[in-house]
């Protein structure tokens, strides 16, 4: 047994020890692969086995890639035409520039067995910018604590590479002829960096150079599988300093705005209604927790976890089919405060986040509104302070503000009961007309409720439910608050949730719409005619400023990518995207990479997308084709040429 783990040298040469070094390195990439699968089974349930093994296949070249950039100093160390390399102390400062360069990949790898499912997307560059206003050291703690798993299965991995790099020896020649030695390795150094380039950029046709996450779409039937053919530390190196969008002319003028125009003209002579304007973001609030929207569930018994919400619904305008345009916490504030969504990567990421920016509390502030904003984790997290700042908020209100640290839960922020009322408090004081937005913080990750409420909240398959049900009693209770003040009655509340719950229980929360399911009411308490449901609509929360700005009867010509849902005119869609782009119109649901149509489903029908409709509606499928293209050049054109706003058509 002794004998078994002690390493036997495979004495080779260098560039055989080269290959095998790199060969153990795509060996344990297809081993994190295989876990990061397994780990998130759930999420491909449509995928086969037989389709596992081609996209684990289809992977290999994203996976050399990868590899070859992660390896780069180890690469350079082996191939310098130099015979120092095969010194015992140079091979093993090589050896140590392999592990720790590999150790980096690994890890990327393996923080993605967990972290996808509250992405559903490999981990890119944004990550790191997106935290970068963040305690690293307590988000590594409770990694750490609640995923424990994750590096002892990173450590044994570890293990078995550096035990199988041991058996690699290099063997120096007997005798090195300079005259011979020199140029011949030489001539190999040259060779291996060109076929390098080759390899990292993905081929040597100009059409396929250099390979990014896009070209996983060529290997995959559903948008997600990208995922698996994908590695994250490719994800990550390719999303560095990423490029800027391309445009496209898939149509001419007129046409292009016929298709889609997000110039938004008056729809009515009315004179503008300067109400108070105030919208809730709840954290995680996906519509899998709340009761009203999902009476079919358990045989007519389900109640859910938000009573209050529930209440709320009867009071408010409901458009059924609601969703998010996208999966993390900093692409929701673009879509509901500016109107614009976050395509492949987080907008307040990209360098077009810079451009001139509609905004609801600017164009608000032009009718002599106060503009706020409200958040309770510590100032400067996220970002949100800087783009709050950047669409025209006046005031922001963080946990600076808040001012008393022993309301903090110890992780995100203040507690929702707790900072709602603050704002409640501050909104008094505030003259009329207003307009205000809070983000809350409470039902987040590792998902604590305050220790007197232990017990007290419904808990659910998954622990993030219990926090919902205290999140909905601290909304309830900022309500009470609220409803008591003169500002109450002449106010337009909307509420909806920054992404769906990472967690869900229910299979058809499990798919490619109901990813993106959140709540979007809006409530006017002294209005009574703006309630009831519509299910036929679709509803997204790009379209929350052109609807508010609608049932202000704003005057003025505005741009945004959304529509206002009180003008029917406007059509009837939602757009996302998750691994390619979805767009969503009446009953279906166009699953689309760009150029090519994926899927196409009656999502209203067909819960859990099981009929592929592509090819058999091409009506439909061609329209919905042609209005996302539209929808893309718009939205690619303007942001490369900063033309978002109106007086910039």
């Amino acid at each position: 047994m002794i004998k078994f783990f002690r390493p036997r040298p495979l004495r080779e040469s260098v560039y055989a020890a080269l290959l095998l070094s790199l060969g153990l390195a795509m060996l344990f990439y297809t081993i994190c692969r295989v876990l990061f699968f397994l780990f998130n089974q759930g999420f491909f349930e449509e995928t086969s086995f037989s389709d596992l093994l081609y996209l684990m296949a289809a992977g290999l070249q994203f996976d050399l890639s990868a590899v070859l950039y992660t390896n780069a100093l180890f690469l350079v160390l082996m191939i310098l035409p130099f015979p120092f390399r095969y010194h015992p102390a140079f091979r093993k400062v090589v050896k140590w520039v392999f592990l720790v360069s590999n150790a980096i990949g690994i890890a990327f790898n393996s923080i993605d067995f967990v972290y996808y499912r509250f992405t559903l997307r490999r981990t890119t560059a944004s990550v790191v910018q997106e935290f970068g206003n963040e305690s690293w050291g307590k988000f590594a703690t409770s990694f750490l604590v609640d995923f424990w798993y994750v590096p002892v299965i990173w450590l044994m991995l570890m293990v078995a590479l550096a035990w199988l790099y041991n058996r690699i020896q290099l063997v120096r020649p007997q005798n090195i002829n300079p005259w011979y030695y020199y140029p011949w390795h030489t001539v190999l150094m040259l060779l291996s960096v060109g076929l390098t380039i080759v390899a990292i950029r993905g081929g040597i046709r100009h059409s396929t150079r250099p390979i990014t996450l896009s070209n996983a779409g060529e290997y995959v039937e559903r948008p997600q599988e990208m995922y698996i053919v994908l590695n994250t530390p490719f994800s990550v190196i390719r999303t560095l300093n990423k490029p800027a969008f391309q445009k496209h002319t898939y149509f001419q003028e007129p046409e292009l705005s016929q298709l889609f125009n997000p110039i938004h003209q008056p729809v009515d002579s009315a004179q503008f209604t300067p109400k108070n304007v105030v919208v809730i973001i709840l954290e995680s609030f996906g519509k899998e927790a709340i009761g009203g929207y999902n009476q079919h569930l358990e045989n007519g018994t389900y109640t859910g976890f938000t009573p209050f919400l529930d209440s709320l619904m009867t009071q408010s305008k409901v458009y059924w089919n609601s969703f998010a345009n996208g999966r993390k916490s900093i692409d929701a504030l673009p879509s509901v405060m500016t109107s614009i969504p976050s395509i492949q990567e987080p907008f307040v990421l990209t360098q077009y986040v810079s451009n001139t920016l509609p905004s609801l509390p600017r164009t608000l502030r032009e009718k002599g509104y106060q503009t706020s904003f409200f958040h309770g984790a510590p100032n400067g997290s996220m970002g949100f302070d800087a783009l709050m700042n950047l669409v025209g908020v006046e005031q922001y209100y963080g946990m600076a503000e808040y001012g008393k640290p022993e309301d903090f839960d110890g992780m995100w922020g203040i507690w929702d009961e707790e900072f709602l009322q603050f704002m409640a408090g501050k909104l008094a004081t505030f003259k009329e007309p207003f307009m205000s937005a809070v983000f809350t913080t409470s039902s987040h990750h590792p998902y604590k409720v305050p220790e007197r409420y232990q017990g007290k909240f419904k808990k659910g398959p998954y622990e993030i439910f219990e926090c919902i049900g205290y999140s909905d009693m601290a909304l309830r209770k900022f309500f009470e608050t609220a409803s008591k003040a003169p500002w109450f009655k002449n106010t337009l509340f909307v509420i909806t949730a920054d992404h769906s719950a990472t967690y869900t229980y229910y299979p058809e929360y499990q798919t490619a719409w109901g990813n993106f399911a959140v709540p979007i009411l809006f409530y006017a308490p002294g209005d009574a005619t703006f309630r009831g449901v519509e299910k036929d609509r679709v509803v997204q929360q790009l379209d929350i400023m052109p609807t508010v700005l609608g049932y202000l009867h704003y005057d003025k010509p505005y741009f945004s990518f959304g529509k206002n849902m009180l003008n029917p005119a406007e059509g009837n869609f939602a757009v996302s995207y998750q691994g390619g782009f979805q767009w969503t119109e009446g009953p279906y649901l166009l699953q689309h990479d760009g150029t090519n149509t994926l899927g196409l489903f009656n999502y209203q029908q067909d819960k859990f997308l099981k009929k592929d409709l592509k090819g058999t509606l091409p009506e439909v499928q061609t329209s919905m084709e042609r209005k996302l293209k539209a929808f893309i050049q718009q939205y690619n054109n303007r942001m490369v040429d900063n033309q978002l706003t109106v007086n910039s058509k």
